[in-house]
């Protein structure tokens, strides 16, 4: 009697592509038109991430965070907002990227290159704290081992620059916890928040999934914000002019982009809003924590 043939069940086929590399999508529903804000609130609170942070913020004032685009595009929007900020605090926040994205290599600026205060910290507080990316709300909630790894590569990178406790952010702040721990953030867990973080990039048509892949939709928020103002092609090559050019030509450079910038925006306000509405596909979701017998059974 021949043998009955496997069906892969949609998880199996979901995982696979997980591990291929591929950005898994499940069976198209229905599109929907929801806000930024909703969706990234929706995924966010995939699990509890409510801590007793206390605005410390010893970690802003070391760290300028990476993120998602889509995470990007909600707080630049909310910078932009009508009066949400003055036209002198949105060329600040312009030219104080230019100056991050230039001190970047640690054998021209020493430690300049990997200690950027946030820019979005205003009188030592977060000025964005409701639209903070992912990698924000999870600093001193990593696992352990996971953590620990992180900071492996990059004291491995540094090895004969720096001493491992030196390495900004080296542990995770020992303020913050957790104020539910009914669901454990395990390393599944974290992948499945981002990996819904880059969905929702593809989402918003700007990255394919080769370039979600190679991690292109997550950058630093300075480096977004050059992107987004003078474009790709002129990153590519400042990027190159940065690695050739020593550093008191990168410094001239600065100053006259500073300058330029100034007097181009005298009179008008910077615009960089970007569309804040989003389609996306309606998807049956697993809840976190829950086992597929358990799923299965409701």
């Amino acid at each position: 009697m021949p043998k009955k043939k496997k069906i892969a069940t949609k998880a199996q086929k979901a995982q696979k592509k997980r591990k291929n590399n591929i950005v898994p999508f499940t069976k198209k529903k229905n599109v929907k038109r929801v806000t930024l804000e909703s969706k990234l609130d929706s995924i966010y609170n995939t699990v509890n991430l409510n801590t007793t942070c206390s605005g410390r913020c010893e970690c802003c004032k070391v760290a300028m965070p990476q993120m998602n685009y889509c995470e990007f595009v909600q707080i630049l929007n909310e910078i932009w907002k009508p009066g949400a900020s003055t036209k002198e605090e949105k060329l600040d926040l312009i030219c104080n990227s230019i100056d991050y994205f230039f001190k970047n290599e640690f054998d021209k600026w020493g430690m300049d290159s990997l200690v950027k205060p946030c820019l979005l910290l205003k009188d030592g507080r977060c000025s964005q704290y409701k639209s903070r990316p992912l990698s924000c709300r999870m600093y001193g909630l990593w696992p352990d081992d996971i953590y620990t790894r992180r900071v492996d590569k990059f004291a491995d990178a540094y090895k004969d620059l720096l001493k491992r406790e030196e390495i900004p952010l080296n542990k995770q702040c020992p303020f913050v916890k957790r104020v539910d721990n009914t669901v454990e953030i395990t390393e599944e867990v974290i992948e499945g928040i981002f990996e819904q973080l880059d969905h929702l990039d593809y989402a918003m048509k700007k990255f394919t999934p080769t370039q979600i892949k190679n991690k292109e939709n997550y950058r630093a928020f300075h480096d977004w914000m050059l992107w987004t103002f003078f474009g790709e092609d002129w990153l590519q090559t400042m990027t190159s002019f940065v690695l050739a050019a020593d550093r008191e030509v990168m410094e001239d450079q600065v100053v006259q982009f500073k300058k330029v910038l100034h007097e181009k925006f005298a009179e008008d306000t910077p615009q960089m809003s970007l569309p804040n509405v989003v389609e996306v596909e309606e998807e049956e979701e697993y809840n976190v924590g829950t086992s597929k017998e358990e799923d299965k059974s409701n």
